[in-house]
């Protein structure tokens, strides 16, 4: 085992909630809502200028490298882009 804790071990949820509140603090300090349940991280960010844009993509550099830091992959397969858009009443 190269990086991690073994599953099942007594001390493996505390580590976890120490991985995971680090990277909850980064992303805040980009501005970004953050929501987490167990291993699922949900970051969203009202997007209304480009200066959003810059800073949505800066959180998600920073997720990177956090998790290249801490060799704990990301499931990119798994991960989506969710759109939200009001429609004009015209």
């Amino acid at each position: 085992m190269i990086s991690g804790v073994v599953q099942g071990s007594g001390i493996g949820p505390l580590m976890f909630l120490v991985y995971i509140n680090e990277l909850i603090s980064i992303l805040e300090n980009h501005s970004i809502r953050v929501k987490v349940f167990a291993d699922d991280v949900k970051m969203y960010l009202k997007i209304v200028n480009e200066l959003d844009f810059s800073q949505l993509q800066s959180a998600l550099n920073s997720l990177h490298f956090w998790a290249n830091e801490w060799q704990l992959p990301i499931s990119y397969d798994k991960c989506c882009v969710k759109h939200w858009q009001r429609k004009l009443q015209l």
